[in-house]
Parts: C-alpha cells; structure tokens; sequence
C-alpha cells in the first residue's frame, strides 16, 4: 500500500469513531431531553390540578354570589310590585274640562 491509501483508510476510521462518539453523545442529550420534558410534563399537569381544584370552589362560589343577588331582585321586585296593589288609587278632586 502506498501512503495515500493509508492516510486515506487512517481518515475513515478516525472518522468513523468521532461519528460514532457524536452519535451517542446525541443519543445522551435526546434521553435527558426526554427526562427534562417528562418532568415539565408532570410540573404542567400537577398545575392544572390545582388550577381546577382552585376553580371549583371559585364557580360554586360565583355561582351562590349571582344566585342571591338574583333572588334579592326578585325580590325587591316582587315587593314594589305587592307595594302598587295594596295603595289605593288617587282620586281626582276636579273634573279635567278640554
């Protein structure tokens, strides 16, 4: 073999592991990266738990809030109402003349 081939085959094989090293140092860096978003994953899934365990008592007590202040102006209603029935009707003291 002349010293061409030999650098030539030396060059591949030197090629040949740095790209199997990169190939599993990528492979590394994927598995960590799958761990990290596993973890943001759960983090994001334990933040809407609490965001609906917090919304729950919110709505029920949104949900009181307009229910009886509904029922104070059906109630408040109801009595102007009442009020306007039981009061007589004015009467007129003089004749209206066009």
């Amino acid at each position: 073999m002349d010293l061409l081939q030999i650098a030539l085959v030396f060059l591949i094989v030197l090629l040949s592991i740095f790209l199997a090293i990169t190939g599993f140092q990528v492979f590394l860096i994927l598995r960590d990266l799958k761990k990290a978003l596993d973890k943001l994953n759960r983090i994001i899934e334990t933040g809407e738990e609490i965001a609906q365990d917090i919304e729950r008592p919110v709505h029920a007590a949104s949900t009181l809030v307009s229910t009886i202040s509904e029922g104070a102006k059906a109630l408040i209603k109801g009595e102007k109402k009442e009020s306007k029935r039981d009061l007589p009707k004015p009467r007129r003291f003089y004749k209206r003349t066009l």
